[in-house]
Parts: structure tokens; C-alpha cells; sequence
């Protein structure tokens, strides 16, 4: 397994057990985030500090509303650039109905750490997940 495919399957470890501190710890301190299709976020975060900052309330409205990961399934891609992979996932939430939300990530990993991602992923799903209409 390469460091890349390590760093990631241990980000969604922490994702799943909603150790918030332990995935922040995962990033780099100058870590670029890119979220293409968002709509209720920033496209582009720019630093760990500034993920903290945007993710935290949302994190919380999801404790608030009892969503809790229940299972995650993933595939990870190699590429010719040993430092990125691309990963499918897909991840089973609990809350007011269960629902499954697929994303894709490509993650750059240097150094022991995440340096970059660009995350895909289904707004609408996450949303009904959440029991709102975005």
C-alpha cells in the first residue's frame, strides 16, 4: 500500500468515527481543499485552518441532526505520480433515514500528509441525508 493510499484510508477512519482532531492532524498546514460543485461552501479553502473554519459548523449540524457514518466502502486508484491517488467512496449515514453518498477524491499526500484534495461528491444526497432541501 503505498503512503498516499495509507494517509487517505486513515482520513476516512477519522471520518467515520467523527475524530474531527485526528483528520485535521492528517492535513498539511498549507493544504489546498477544492470542493468543484459546492454550493454551500467555498469552492477552494486554502490551509487547514481555513477547513477547520468552514467544516466546523458544518460537522456540527450533522451531530446536531444524529447523522453518524455507518459504513464506508472504498477503491483506491494508483497513478503514474506516486504522491496522488484517486479514490471512489462511498459513505452509509444514519440519521433520520439512511443514505448513501458517493464521492471522489483525488489526494495529493507529500510527506506524510494530505497536500491537496479535490472532492467530488453529491450535494443533493448529502442534503437529504441532513433531512433538508438545499
Amino acid at each position: 500500500m503505498s503512503d498516499a493510499e495509507r494517509v487517505f484510508r486513515r482520513q476516512l477512519e477519522c471520518v467515520r468515527k467523527d475524530d474531527r482532531e485526528a483528520q485535521l492532524a492528517l492535513y498539511s498546514e498549507n493544504c489546498i481543499f477544492e470542493f468543484p460543485f459546492a454550493t454551500d461552501r467555498p469552492r477552494r479553502l486554502a490551509g487547514r485552518d481555513e477547513f477547520r473554519r468552514v467544516m466546523t459548523p458544518l460537522w456540527a449540524e450533522a451531530r446536531r441532526l444524529g447523522v453518524v457514518v455507518t459504513g464506508c466502502d472504498a477503491v483506491v486508484h494508483m497513478t503514474t505520480d506516486p504522491e496522488v491517488i484517486v479514490a471512489e467512496f462511498t459513505l452509509t449515514l444514519a440519521g433520520a433515514a439512511e443514505a448513501r453518498i458517493p464521492f471522489v477524491q483525488v489526494v495529493r499526500v507529500r510527506d506524510g500528509r494530505i497536500a491537496e484534495i479535490r472532492e467530488y461528491f453529491s450535494q443533493a444526497a448529502r442534503s437529504e441525508a441532513l433531512g433538508r432541501a438545499d
